[in-house]
């Protein structure tokens, strides 16, 4: 075949293919969407000694950072940046992060209407360096808290999205530019 056809045909596949994005951070043209709340919440709310911070940055581009003391003191042992979120199919399959920090494992943790005690919710757990990296994280490889969750969960069904340090004591710094829900 033609080299030039083939040309012609992987471009029309790519401009017809059809690709599901969703923003989960809400930052838009270089400025953060105020319409989308982040809250910070650490385990001080049942009694730990973790502490933390959340600021919005702008460079060249926007970005939050979760940033803090996380400790295992008292039962503790997470900070967290939680936002709620409204997806309406399940027309997706991974979360697509641009991430930097404090090197070590970070966690993205899903909550849905089925997680209602403040200790369920789905983790899917990544590792950050002091460079900005893109990280894939596929649904399916998201876990459980609790033994009585259903073992998975389907898009629509997610309520909030949390970025958490958690589980050892640390410094935490977590910067994170993008997120997406993707096809």
């Amino acid at each position: 075949m033609n080299p030039l056809k083939i040309l012609f045909l992987l471009l029309l596949l790519l401009l017809s293919s059809e690709s599901k994005t969703m923003d989960l951070i809400g930052f838009n043209n270089n400025s953060v969407n105020t319409s989308t709340k982040w809250e910070l919440i650490t385990d001080k709310v049942m009694g730990g000694k973790s502490t933390g911070n959340l600021e919005f940055f702008f460079e060249t581009f926007p970005f939050i950072r979760l940033e803090g003391s996380v400790s295992t003191e008292n039962n503790g042992g997470f900070i967290q940046t939680r936002s709620a979120v409204n997806i309406e199919n399940d027309d997706f399959s991974f979360i697509e992060i641009n991430v930097r920090g404090n090197p070590g494992i970070y966690f993205i943790h899903i909550r849905t209407g089925m997680t209602i005690l403040p200790w369920q919710f789905y983790a899917g757990k990544f590792s950050v360096s002091e460079n900005w990296k893109r990280i894939i994280v596929k649904l399916s490889d998201f876990k459980k808290s609790n033994f009585y969750q259903p073992s998975r969960f389907s898009p629509s069904d997610i309520k909030s999205i949390a970025f958490v340090a958690y589980g050892r004591d640390f410094d935490a710094r977590l910067d994170v530019k993008s997120a997406y829900l993707k096809k």
